[in-house]
């Protein structure tokens, strides 16, 4: 008997945490996982005689790097290799994701698309002969969602696709139409959505045009918070969904007799405020923060972004690094402060919508600071999905810049995309003086122990104070730091110094400081050795002062 109480604990754990996960669930969402388990979606409609006619308003696009060169040598999520086709279709030896993203066919959208335009017909074709209906990976409702929109961008963008690859695009958006993912919701039901309005207008399909326009009359409030932020909370996330609004805003003035003027208006009015939260949340170096699932390399850059938004007749709105600014994203809960060329990212949000947290990480009152061009303190970011030990170690509390207290998470992370109990603001604000500005925030996470941060920006300093309001055993906050740096401890003294970056700190007798190994996860399918300062608490109370100089602050 005592050898079955582990096991009898561990299930009783599982429930728990199952319990824990599922109550924040949608209705919907329970019924919908029924339904997309049981009914297998079909192709119901077929073209007859229709050939669709290219808009002349179509404002052409080009977003991406190439992904699949001549000499079918495809790279995603930072691996290479060269395709061995029909087989790689499926092959997820290396990872679903990867296998998914070959469905995706963004190469078509790619910068040197216009020389490739037989190589790419001929890939279409050889998608078509050799993923038949329903069968594999490419059928999936998110690759599939991605594929057909992008096939009919390239199309736009004058692609001369042929009648078999047009027929096999209607098959697909038909089968689509037959298997949204309801039963997730959020980015992916989006992408569903759009790809449906894609095809409703290209084709003149009703049905299609039907859901997709009611479904985004819903989901595009639901999905953008009044500051613009997707409402999952993370910047990546955020990019990739933008230019799904521009994608739509694009092809609504391109063919504005079928897209009803509420829905037109509706996207019209959100694109500013994602492309503002957008500027808020990205470093100097134009690239993402990574908070929760977050790096770039996965959405196109913000320079192509902002390109498209320019060419769409969108104004773009630039935040000046050298005055002293609070930038208070107060939906989403994010929070800035730049003070003379310095910027920092406080994450001072919830984990992200209770029925589909997914994409989040246990990283509540992280931040991450860059000084001019030069990144400074940076979360971990994310390499790789899936269900892998890397994967969970990416999502834990201790991959980030904040306060773990007794080896536990602040949200309940498990498996690849799930969360339990999640950390709840407690309170959040700012304040300024003259010559600072303080950004401040706690959280329950830890129970009845409430971590409180504040984060004060000067113009020639960082200070960090933490404070632990309850009982703990032990608690250690954690520095990540860009590669780029150099970083010395000398007993009480602690020194950072890169390429036109100098910063110090004199370290306090009520707490220790350790220098550790660690990893920087910039991209998928990349790893970098960085530093990280380990700080364990004596008391209740942290506080470290960075002072810096730089030559771009000069």
């Amino acid at each position: 008997m005592r050898g079955e109480e582990p096991l009898i604990l561990f299930k009783m754990n599982k429930l728990i945490l199952l319990f824990h996960t599922l109550k924040y669930l949608k209705w919907q969402q329970f019924l919908f996982r029924i339904r997309h388990k049981f009914i297998k979606p079909k192709v119901s409609e077929y073209l007859e005689n229709f050939c669709p006619t290219r808009s002349e308003n179509w404002c052409v696009v080009e977003l991406y790097e190439e992904k699949i060169t001549d000499e079918l040598k495809a790279t995603f999520l930072g691996h290479t290799k060269i395709l061995n086709l029909p087989l790689d279709w499926n092959d997820e030896s290396h990872s679903k994701l990867w296998t998914y993203n070959l469905h995706y066919f963004e190469d078509l959208l790619a910068f040197n698309a216009e020389h490739k335009r037989e190589f790419h017909l001929n890939l279409l074709s050889r998608w078509i002969e050799e993923n038949p209906v329903g069968y594999g990976n490419g059928w999936e409702p998110y690759p599939a969602s991605l594929r057909i929109a992008n096939i009919l961008k390239a199309w736009l963008n004058g692609l001369p696709i042929e009648q078999s690859h047009i027929e096999s695009v209607y098959a697909q958006a038909s089968y689509l139409s037959n298997d949204l993912e309801k039963h997730l919701l959020g980015n992916h039901y989006f992408v569903n959505l759009k790809a449906l309005l894609f095809a409703g207008v290209i084709f003149n399909n009703e049905r299609w045009l039907n859901i997709a326009e009611k479904g985004l009359l819903v989901e595009i409030p639901e999905q953008t918070l009044d500051d613009g932020a997707n409402f999952e909370l993370t910047p990546m996330y955020h990019s990739l969904l933008l230019v799904d609004m521009l994608d739509m805003y694009n092809l609504c003035g391109a063919y504005s007799d079928k897209v009803s003027r509420s829905l037109k208006q509706c996207i019209e009015l959100y694109i500013p405020k994602m492309l503002r939260f957008m500027e808020v949340m990205s470093h100097p170096d134009k690239g993402v923060s990574f908070f929760n699932d977050s790096v770039d390399g996965i959405a196109p850059s913000k320079v192509a972004i902002e390109s498209y938004a320019k060419k769409l007749g969108f104004p773009l709105t630039t935040i000046d690094l050298k005055l002293k600014q609070a930038l208070i994203q107060s939906d989403s809960g994010y929070m800035v402060a730049v003070n003379n060329g310095a910027k920092v990212i406080f994450d001072a949000a919830e984990v992200g919508p209770d029925y589909i947290p997914g994409h989040a990480h246990a990283d509540t009152l992280s931040f991450e600071l860059s000084l001019g061009m030069q990144r400074v303190f940076v979360n971990s970011g994310t390499s790789e999905y899936g269900l892998g030990p890397l994967r969970m170690l990416q999502r834990k509390t201790l991959s980030h810049n904040t306060v773990e207290v007794n080896g536990r998470d602040s949200s309940q992370v498990w498996s690849g995309f799930r969360v339990a109990k999640r950390a709840r603001i407690v309170s959040r604000g700012y304040t300024e003086s003259s010559g600072a500005i303080s950004l401040y925030a706690s959280h329950n996470g830890y129970g009845n122990c409430i971590h409180k941060r504040q984060l004060t920006l000067g113009k020639d300093y960082l200070q960090i104070e933490d404070e632990l309001q309850g009982n703990f055993e032990k608690a250690v906050g954690r520095l990540y730091l860009h590669p780029d740096l150099n970083v010395i401890l000398d007993a009480k003294k602690l020194f950072i110094k890169g390429a036109g970056v100098s910063m110090y700190c004199a370290l306090n007798d009520d707490i220790d400081v350790s220098l550790e190994e660690s990893k920087w996860f910039p991209g998928f399918g990349q790893a970098i050795a960085n530093k990280c300062l380990e700080v364990e608490f004596k008391n209740n109370r942290t506080m470290m002062k960075f002072f810096f100089e730089t030559e771009q602050l000069k």
